[in-house]
């Protein structure tokens, strides 16, 4: 989820006048938050276009956060290890076949066309 965050923006509205960054955001204003970009950021992962899988700190944004936290978060997650132990233990030698994959183009959800595998 850290490595490609289906979602990759999402909008807010700032509640107070803020300062973040050294920009200020007034009150009102209709702010974008890039949580894809927030996943891959240098200062808070190490190796951040890495895919590691046995990352032991990897609290990404993917799911959102506090009130805004995805409800489906945990069904997303058990979809996800059903999935890929299904794959790994149906086709034990799956791999990747190349490294040019295509994407669908939607610039606020990330997703495949196609992943192209060997087995």
């Amino acid at each position: 989820m850290r490595y490609e965050s289906p979602i990759q923006s999402a909008a807010r509205i700032a509640m107070e006048d803020i300062e973040i960054g050294g920009q200020r955001i007034d009150k009102g204003k209709r702010v974008t938050l890039m949580l894809g970009a927030a996943s891959r950021d240098r200062e808070r992962f190490s190796n951040p276009d890495r895919l590691d899988i046995t990352r032991e700190d990897n609290r990404h944004l993917s799911f959102g956060f506090g009130p805004h936290f995805c409800l489906g978060s945990a069904l997303a997650r058990v979809e996800g290890q059903a999935v890929i132990g299904t794959v790994v233990q149906r086709w034990p030698g799956v791999q990747l076949a190349g490294d040019d994959f295509e994407w669908r183009y939607n610039p606020s959800f990330r997703s495949l066309i196609s992943l192209p595998v060997a087995y």
